[in-house]
């Protein structure tokens, strides 16, 4: 089934530009907030690169306003410039790092999520656990990541039930979970050699075995 594919690109809230503008007018109550702000949803794949976007841009306006301080303060201008010195140590750079760290971390799940889809769309794997699996997630940022999709219109309508992803307009008619998995019969199976585990389908299942009988053959031969 064709989906249109929707970019992922974390974005700011309403309340999240308060937060910066907060910061020029009493940056350690704005740092206070932005702390709370992000804790709740930093396990999140979706949240992270605007959860460090944010405190960058706080840590950045907290350098700017302290700078100006120390310009109207500082007695010398060696003393400003030391000063000047120790905040881009302490603060400018860490607020730069967290902004380039927020745009890795939207391509790393900009990644993930065209796995998510190739699982799903693609391979047509409908359990928690196997889409993990192909995914190399936990179940559980496996369920905080397609519910982001499915609600941002990534995935077509569907929902997650008894640990299953459930989207009735991949298949032609209604079938529960259990009977969608044995049609598309993927199953995981681990390599003989390190012990990875991935899922694989019946076809791909039997294209192993040709190979390994084909390798077995000229083994002996």
């Amino acid at each position: 089934m064709s989906v249109p594919v929707k970019p992922f690109k974390s974005q700011f809230t309403s309340f999240d530009y308060f937060i910066i503008g907060l910061t020029y007018v009493f940056f350690p109550l704005a740092l206070i907030i932005a702390a709370f702000r992000i804790l709740p949803t930093q396990q999140h794949h979706s949240y992270q690169g605007r959860n460090l976007r944010l405190v960058g841009w706080v840590l950045f306006g907290t350098y700017i306003v302290i700078l100006v301080i120390n310009l109207v303060t500082s007695e010398s201008s060696e003393q400003f410039l030391n000063d000047n010195l120790a905040m881009a140590l302490c603060i400018l750079i860490p607020a730069l790092f967290l902004l380039v760290a927020a745009d890795f971390l939207d391509k790393k799940f900009r990644k993930l999520l065209g796995i998510y889809r190739e699982a799903v769309l693609q391979r047509r794997l409908i359990y928690i656990e196997h889409i993990a699996i192909v995914a190399n997630q936990s179940p559980a940022h496996v369920i905080r990541d397609l519910n982001y999709m499915l609600k941002e219109r990534m995935l077509p309508a569907g929902k997650i039930e008894d640990g299953a992803l459930v989207i009735r307009s991949l298949h032609r008619e209604p079938v529960n979970p259990v009977e969608s998995q044995t049609k598309t019969e993927s199953k995981s199976v681990a390599c003989s050699g390190c012990g990875a585990r991935t899922v694989i389908s019946r076809h791909e299942e039997k294209r192993v075995r040709v190979l390994r009988l084909d390798h077995e053959i000229h083994q002996l031969a």
